[in-house]
């Protein structure tokens, strides 16, 4: 017996189900529901819904190979999977959520991973090697996390990465302090808590998962240029012009020193006093003329 819905439609093939004889919620061969929220009865018309028909098609017949030049059985080998780098750092994190419930301090459902540069981070500064962002500043109350194109050793790439998961299970909270320490140091990190790094015994259980997952397909990114290797040739005679130095990526071109005009106000009893200084000390703050005024950019 097939089935049709009470209000007439295509007819499907009868699924065992639990239900009534005369009434029930019938699925396609495919497993997809079909009018979902109609009743069906039973009728005995022919199959006439397509995905129905489809499934049940009869497989084609493979062709007859002469019995001269019989096929060889050909030995099945699994091709390797290759995986992103984004792909294998949710393998990782996947691989990890048992370690954070084991401390009770377990990781959100869903998070975001990928590989780029922390916000903020600058060439001059001391290296951001992984970055975790709070929820409340993603627009899907997502966290967002980092790790830098600089890390390519696969251990020390999950090293960072359960640095950056602390943070996302504390959403941000506790910055380095309070539960993050406790639950860092619980983990197998250690060293100083804004720049942590793994224990033995954590490094050697990261390597074992890291063969576990498969390579890291990356390659380092040097935001400052290639280690410069020792020349090979001899330096010509004479004197030697340093050559013009190409852009390394398509971002603002870096500045080299200069020294910025700062003036106090002319209505100031210095008179417009003036010093010239550098970026970096105008970062930590304007300076105060002799009289005690904040000075200001000229």
């Amino acid at each position: 017996m097939n089935v049709i819905s009470v209000m007439g439609g295509k007819v499907h093939k009868r699924q065992e189900i639990e239900g009534g004889e005369d009434h029930f919620f019938p699925l396609c061969r495919t497993g997809a529901m079909t009018n979902k929220g109609t009743k069906y009865k039973g009728t005995d018309a022919a199959v006439t819904c397509s995905l129905c028909l489809s499934y049940d098609a009869p497989a084609p017949e493979a062709p007859e190979v002469p019995e001269e030049a019989p096929a060889p059985e050909a030995k099945k080998v699994d091709a390797p999977k290759t995986v992103t780098r984004e792909e294998w750092l949710h393998l990782a994190i996947e691989a990890l959520r048992p370690e954070f419930e084991k401390i009770d301090f377990p990781l959100p459902e869903k998070i975001h991973v990928s590989v780029g540069f922390g916000y903020g981070a600058k060439r001059e500064s001391a290296k951001i090697l992984g970055q975790c962002w709070a929820r409340r500043v993603s627009e899907d109350d997502v966290n967002h996390i980092f790790i830098s194109p600089e890390l390519k050793d696969a251990a020390r790439v999950l090293d960072v990465l359960i640095h950056e998961l602390v943070h996302a299970a504390d959403d941000c909270k506790s910055g380095h302090k309070g539960a993050f320490a406790t639950a860092a140091k619980a983990l197998g990190l250690t060293g100083k808590m804004t720049a942590t790094v793994a224990t033995p015994e954590l490094t050697e259980k990261l390597g074992a998962l890291a063969e576990k997952i498969g390579p890291y397909d990356h390659a380092t990114l040097y935001p400052m240029g290639k280690p410069i290797q020792p020349r090979e040739e001899p330096k010509p005679e004479g004197p030697e012009e340093d050559p013009e130095e190409t852009p390394t990526s398509s971002g603002p071109k870096k500045q080299g020193t200069r020294m910025i005009k700062v003036q106090c106000s002319p209505e100031c009893e210095c008179g417009g006093y003036v010093v010239r200084t550098t970026a970096k000390w105008l970062e930590v703050g304007m300076p105060i003329c002799p009289f005690g005024t904040v000075m200001d950019l000229a």
